[in-house]
């Protein structure tokens, strides 16, 4: 079975121009393969507050414009930031359940 782990999606809206601004700026598309993956992990883990967000399902661009979000939305405006940098990525999440 073949996946596209680079295809943008409804959350994953990495063709707006706020992440292609960032992307650009900072001049990530001249890094090396693995430079591109550290740069934005670093990102996302530096600049991007820890914060909740209105929602889990937010789109990456509105995760960026809040500036802040938590485990599942930095996780997304991280896909969208490797996928925009041609790294084919997908993130496998699951739910705590509270009685644990």
């Amino acid at each position: 079975m073949s996946h596209d782990y680079l295809s943008e999606t409804p959350l994953l809206d990495y063709r707006v121009p706020a992440i292609q601004e960032l992307i650009a700026q900072r001049g990530w598309t001249r890094l090396s393969y693995e430079d591109r993956i550290g740069a934005a992990y670093e990102f996302v883990r530096n600049d991007i507050l820890f914060g909740y967000n209105a929602d889990d399902a937010l789109p990456a661009s509105c995760v960026l414009a809040d500036g802040y979000g938590q485990c599942n939305t930095k996780g997304t405006l991280l896909m969208a930031l490797l996928r925009a940098l041609e790294i084919p990525c997908r993130f496998h999440g699951f739910t705590i359940d509270k009685g644990l």
